[in-house]
């Protein structure tokens, strides 16, 4: 972050001096030593110099040349080099650096740069491109875990979408790894915590910057927030996918049916344990064997959670229609 001192000299010799025209004539314009390079990048990163009509990378690709010059051009000024008649004139020490014509920077990247220099996002959230995607699902904003009169439940399943912040591993006292994970949608972020049999099976999602579908366990406490006990995770992108999916054949609604030996058994347990993990809007209807009496519920239809649920109970007891 760049110092206020720094700011309030620009703001007056901005005031003082007129607008300034161009990234060069602000080099130029400020004083040596008030102004070094990490604090123009940093000004670019963050978009505080998309005023002068260049993209950022851009500016990125030759402020550093552009700063170069005119440090070389005030040396040979201060070695009296500049002629007398020269510094009666007004000062031009223009070295006409040449912008280059390039691409800007993917959306993402841009708020990524945002973010590393202002700690947050400025131009948009990278959860825009996704939110539309998640409406009538089972995924949930996290701002509403947050609320002090939230419906939510100690233990209660949830899903949520977010960016991965930030990661902390440690280790358990069984010599284990587990990590704290912050994940940040547009309404708050939460951590949440992925014990080693997750990060094992889902770690490659849980980078940072990742977008990522979480379900997991919520956890309310009354001495600290809300937390999140991840069971599964899932690039965003391939939740996006089949929410895709399902609107095209929202026409035409299936229903999964399930047959199990009995309800005593290990399998129901085992059934909901896998439903949970993929909340969806299509119906599904569990069938006992023994007794005869059906169990209804909600899922998504995702072609990992059937191939899961046919090799736990067969594939004749695994119906779509």
């Amino acid at each position: 972050n760049v110092g206020r001192g720094l700011i309030r000299s620009m703001v007056s010799k901005r005031t003082s001096g007129g607008p300034f025209r161009s990234l060069e004539d602000l080099i130029q314009r400020m004083g040596e030593g008030e102004l070094n390079k990490r604090a123009v990048e940093n000004f670019i990163k963050c978009g505080a110099m998309d005023c002068f009509g260049y993209h950022r990378s851009e500016l990125l690709a030759v402020f550093d040349s552009m700063m170069d010059s005119i440090a070389a051009s005030r040396k040979k000024n201060i070695e009296g080099q500049m002629g007398m008649f020269s510094m009666l004139e007004e000062e031009d020490t223009s070295v006409q650096i040449p912008i280059p014509k390039l691409a800007e920077m993917k959306k993402m990247d841009l708020m990524l740069l945002e973010k590393e220099t202002t700690g947050i996002y400025l131009s948009g959230h990278p959860m825009d491109d996704y939110r539309h995607l998640l409406k009538n699902t089972h995924v949930i904003p996290m701002g509403r875990l947050l609320d002090e009169e939230n419906a939510y439940q100690d233990d209660q399943i949830v899903s949520v979408a977010g960016i991965v912040q930030n990661i902390k591993m440690k280790t358990t006292r069984n010599n284990s790894m587990m990590a704290y994970i912050t994940v940040e949608d547009d309404t708050a972020a939460i951590e949440m915590l992925a014990f080693s049999n997750v990060l094992s099976q889902y770690g490659t999602y849980l980078a940072e910057n990742q977008a990522v579908v979480i379900t997991g366990r919520l956890s309310l406490r009354d001495d600290k927030e809300p937390q999140i006990v991840i069971n599964r995770a899932r690039p965003i992108s391939d939740f996006a996918e089949n929410a895709q999916r399902e609107e095209k054949t929202a026409g035409t609604a299936q229903t999964l049916y399930l047959k199990l030996p009995t309800e005593n058994g290990p399998y129901f347990a085992k059934v909901r344990a896998i439903l949970s993990m993929f909340p969806g809007d299509n119906s599904v209807v569990v069938y006992f064997a023994d007794t005869k009496q059906r169990r209804g519920s909600k899922c998504a239809l995702d072609a990992r959670m059937l191939k899961e649920l046919t090799s736990l109970l067969g594939e004749g007891n695994v119906i779509v229609k």
